[in-house]
């Protein structure tokens, strides 16, 4: 039990101190210039996905909102597109297209569909000069005209973050879990949580968590008990401290303790920890992306941007702690230092993640992730630590598909708390396993 506790805990903080969009997706397929939506109908023709898995809209409606002069020559069944000093001509069923008389291979032909000519989106606009991405998350096509420094807006906006002494987080969790009913089915059953998370980074880490959630089993709802959460960590410690509450709403109280400088330091927010951080992050960034403005319901401009980090930046900091923490004869430290070592032993995927930064004051707003890979991966790398779990329920831990939200508020105006004293004064949880054998 004190294993899960470290690991959860350690994937907790791993996902609010590091930062994918996983908004609802529709069968639409949108063109956004600029971040304004490009309006098509029955006349216009709708884009379309061809076979080689490229995006095609229609030639005419796209160029002309995009701001060219549009032809086509019948003859020779080109359509061309003309901007400022640069003409593309686009021949149908050939997978090339030519830029000011230059050919230019493409992976994909521009097609004529129920008399209307499609284009492939990306070449053409990308020949005018102009950035073009793909945001699944919202089907959307994201044209830029005039291209955005992705990564200088997210280096600025993490550097602005660094400097939060304290803020709220609004977080909103979704899991499913497929588990085995009587008669030996599986089922999925599905968990939403809604958490409210005050955070305080100087002159250390002192969190503070209130949780509740709904579990959707087997098509009925079930309300859950709600849980709390308190985590600190100083020099020489981290602890966590977990409140569950009964069927009266009673919370009872456990504790998890590590005394170990090494493992307490890696939640440190001082100077030189923030450079560190930011080096590592931009060792083993891979990708950013700007996917547009949007304006939230409080009227804010939003930018949104997509990274990529490869998972090795988080078994490089475990593999480092692992190689500087002393061996010890207490079989707490020994835990966090087996831990330690499977974890900088395990495969962590790249990390796909969406933040969007207010315009104005160049801070992030809000972030959505997806742990699920995170925890899959934690889970396999610790399989003979954790060998105490009977084999399904590692199985079931290894499946789970967890995705989670958060939106910043009241940064640097966070409501100071503290931590209760029957939470000070539980006992570990060791202990509490022992009393209840």
């Amino acid at each position: 039990m004190k294993k899960i506790t470290l690991i959860l805990s350690l994937v907790l903080i791993l996902a609010l101190t590091s930062v994918t969009a996983f908004a609802q997706t529709t069968n639409e397929i949108i063109v956004s210039i600029d971040s304004v939506k490009v309006n098509f109908d029955e006349n216009t023709g709708s884009p379309f996905v061809d076979e080689n898995y490229r995006t095609l809209v229609p030639f005419r409606k796209s160029l002309e909102t995009y701001g060219a002069s549009v032809e086509w020559d019948n003859e020779t069944r080109i359509a061309i597109a003309v901007k400022g000093d640069i003409r593309v001509e686009v021949p149908i069923d050939k997978n090339y297209i030519t830029v000011n008389g230059q050919e230019k291979a493409t992976d994909t032909a521009a097609k004529i569909v129920n008399g209307r000519t499609y284009l492939p989106i990306r070449a053409v606009i990308e020949a005018f000069g102009s950035s073009v991405e793909w945001d699944q998350s919202l089907n959307t096509v994201v044209i830029t005209t005039v291209p955005v420094d992705a990564k200088a807006i997210l280096t600025k906006a993490n550097s602005l973050s660094s400097d939060w002494k304290n803020y709220d987080g609004d977080i909103k969790v979704n899991m499913s879990m497929p588990i085995k009913d009587d008669a030996g089915s599986v089922q999925t059953v599905n968990m939403d949580m809604k958490m409210y998370m005050t955070f305080f980074t100087d002159p250390s880490l002192k969190a503070k968590i209130n949780s509740s959630f709904i579990m959707n089993l087997m098509g009925q709802d079930v309300s859950r008990p709600v849980m709390d959460m308190y985590m600190v960590a100083d020099k020489k410690s981290f602890t966590t401290y977990m409140g569950t509450a009964g069927q009266d709403g009673k919370l009872t109280w456990v504790k998890s303790t590590v005394e170990d400088e090494i493992f307490a330091s890696l939640f440190a927010n001082n100077k030189e920890a923030i450079k560190e951080n930011q080096e590592l992050s931009e060792k083993y960034m891979k990708d950013v992306k700007y996917f547009g403005k949007y304006t939230d319901a409080s009227g804010r401009t939003l930018l949104k941007l997509q990274y990529t980090i490869s998972g090795e930046i988080y078994k490089e900091v475990f593999g480092k702690y692992a190689e500087i923490m002393p061996a010890s004869e207490n079989e707490q430290d020994a835990m966090v230092l087996e831990m330690m070592k499977d974890l900088a032993n395990g495969s962590f995927g790249d990390i796909t993640a969406v933040i969007y930064v207010n315009e104005s004051t160049g801070e992030i707003v809000k972030y959505e992730m997806d742990l699920s890979d995170i925890m899959s991966s934690m889970m396999s790398g610790m399989t003979e630590m954790l060998g105490t779990i009977p084999a399904n329920e590692m199985e079931m831990l290894k499946q789970m598909k967890v995705s989670m939200s958060m939106e910043y508020l009241n940064i640097n105006k966070a409501a100071d708390f503290k931590i209760p004293e029957e939470a000070l004064n539980a006992p570990e949880v060791t202990e509490a396993a022992e009393v209840t054998q």
